[in-house]
């Protein structure tokens, strides 16, 4: 199966650069999706709008969230 690489902060642009600032920040790394997503910057800064939207909105806690990510992962034997 081939693999789209994934770009590390000195390898992506100034605006690119600042969002894996961000994460570093917030989360203490960059998801590997997001590193992959970052070959296409509109498509990157689309899915955070989306992720942001969904994760930090709402009545349901953040880590909750998070936690039922991980479940439906797992329920659906991805292996990522």
């Amino acid at each position: 199966m081939g693999r789209v690489p994934k770009l590390e902060r000195d390898e992506v642009g100034p605006e690119i650069q600042h969002i894996y600032d961000t994460y570093l920040k917030e989360r203490g790394n960059v998801p590997n999706a997001f590193k992959t997503f970052a070959r296409i910057p509109s498509y990157l800064t689309t899915m955070i709008a989306h992720y942001r939207a969904v994760m930090f909105t709402g009545e349901v806690p953040f880590k909750l969230k998070e936690l039922v990510f991980l479940h439906v992962t797992k329920l659906n034997a991805n292996h990522y």
